[in-house]
């Protein structure tokens, strides 16, 4: 089976190089991002290529994971619809026509609902529950994103890195969502739409010992609990 597999991606690779040799086509590179719509974020996403009118030429590509970056060949000149989907967020349909000017694409999508997770990218001073200022703006995204919906309800949930005192960790990351909860309802969000869910260490997403895992290992999460 795995050796049939083989045969047909060399044969599909083949012909995807065929077409694009092909004399008198004239192609370009379609460049762009998938960002979350709420935080501005990074996704990835998967992008479904069709060309219109008769979707004679259909291909699936994906962004990146760390940047939201994606990348692909169309014809110039040429009407396409591409539709972007990823793992708990709204999927979008878009019409565009290939022109050696066009920008970059953006697609902004927003989280589908109850369950969605929105990396927070919070810095606190060391071993404290103070935010430094560079944080603010982030927070303000979710400020926005709230005062966009007015009936949407969130959870904040904090986490540390896995190292030092259980009990320590767990009272940090609980004063730590306390604090970001604390700056939105100061600016006006109501307290009953924000629940705060500590973990401490006990949820790390890397237990390497590098500085780059704990410091991704210290964050704080915004879990959608309700849209509507």
């Amino acid at each position: 089976m795995k050796g049939l597999f083989f045969i047909l991606n060399i044969i599909f690779t083949f012909s995807i190089q065929l077409v694009i040799a092909q004399p008198g086509m004239n192609w370009v590179d379609l460049e762009g991002k998938v960002i979350n719509k709420a935080l501005e974020g990074p996704i990835e996403a998967t992008l479904t290529l069709e060309s219109l009118p008769y979707g004679a030429d259909i291909r699936v590509f994906h962004s990146d994971a760390e940047t939201g970056d994606f990348s692909f060949k169309v014809k110039e000149n040429k009407a396409y619809k591409v539709k972007v989907e990823a793992k708990g967020y709204i999927a979008v349909e878009e019409e565009i026509e290939v022109r050696p000017e066009n920008e970059p694409l953006i697609f902004s999508l927003m989280p589908s609902g109850a369950g969605s997770i929105l990396r927070l990218d919070i810095n606190f001073k060391q071993s404290k529950a103070e935010i430094l200022e560079g944080s603010y703006s982030e927070l303000d995204k979710l400020l926005n994103m709230l005062n966009e919906y007015p009936n949407m309800e969130i959870q904040l949930e904090g986490h540390t890195d896995f190292r030092g005192s259980s009990s320590a960790n767990m009272r940090l990351s609980e004063r730590r969502v306390k604090a970001v909860k604390s700056y939105l309802t100061s600016k006006s969000v109501s307290p009953d739409r924000i629940k705060t869910k500590a973990f401490g260490g006990t949820q790390p997403l890397s237990k390497e010992n590098t500085a780059e895992a704990k410091l991704n290992n210290r964050r704080v999460e915004a879990r959608i609990l309700k849209t509507e």
